[in-house]
């Protein structure tokens, strides 16, 4: 399963992180999720997933929608593509997140852990939202792949979120995410998230692809890719449980 809030992923903190306490600690997670979303009313995602495995390759389309409502923003990840994915739908609504494709008589609810395509979860392609879910529990310096950057473990501080402990490196130089790691809540490293590439639309940043590799099962990997985001107005009904399917 693929795409919170997909779509990725502006105010920039510049090089120094020197105010303490809870406040300053939140503004990293809030600029980490600034520079991944859109921050728009509404708008119109399309996406390539890439899933390879050892011996084999697979490739999804999908199209994500996204609209703020009053209570935060709604997400559609609909299948375009491959044909036997053709028409499901995933709608997630803060931390609820509903299930329906042809056959269903009306929409399940699911796991944020739940698979769509490859390793990715719903979780992954809606987007992992930091800020108002985890804390941060600490926070030192560290090279990472010759980059200097500032590394944070994250405990989540509520049980609806998919992945109950985050470790998380941010550029030094802008603080925006390079690299994650996601954990089960006995600590153990499920997955690796590289933020491999940003871009713009108007004035905002979003994470343009993002690698997913398992760490349960060597040489699985997931590539997400958002080549294109269009600004347009879209129905509530899109973004209703209630209306999927009809």
């Amino acid at each position: 399963m693929i795409f919170k809030r997909f779509v990725g992923w502006a105010m920039i903190f510049g090089l120094t992180y020197v105010a303490s306490g809870q406040s300053a600690d939140e503004q990293l997670l809030q600029n980490a999720d600034r520079v991944r979303f859109i921050d728009a009313p509404s708008y119109v995602a399309s996406s390539t997933v890439i899933a390879e495995r050892p011996g084999s390759r697979g490739e999804a389309s999908l199209k994500i929608y996204s609209k703020r409502f009053l209570d935060g923003s709604r997400i559609r990840i609909e299948f375009v593509a491959p044909e036997n994915l053709k028409g499901t739908v995933y709608l997630v609504i803060a931390d609820d997140i509903y299930l329906w494709q042809p056959g269903l008589l009306q929409p399940i609810r699911i796991s944020g852990q739940q698979k769509i395509f490859g390793d990715a979860s719903i979780a992954e392609a809606a987007g992992i939202q930091f800020s108002g879910r985890y804390a941060v529990q600490t926070k030192q310096d560290e090279k990472l792949n010759d980059q200097d950057t500032l590394k944070l473990t994250l405990q989540a501080t509520t049980e609806k979120v998919a992945f109950a402990k985050v470790t998380l490196w941010l550029a030094q130089k802008d603080l925006k995410p390079v690299q994650g790691i996601l954990h089960a809540v006995s600590g153990e490293p499920l997955k690796k998230i590289l933020y491999n590439k940003y871009a713009k639309t108007g004035d905002d940043e979003y994470a343009a692809e993002i690698a997913i590799e398992d760490l349960l099962f060597k040489n699985f990997k997931t590539t997400m890719q958002i080549p294109q985001i269009t600004m347009q107005n879209l129905p509530d009904e899109l973004f209703d449980p209630k209306k999927l399917g009809k």
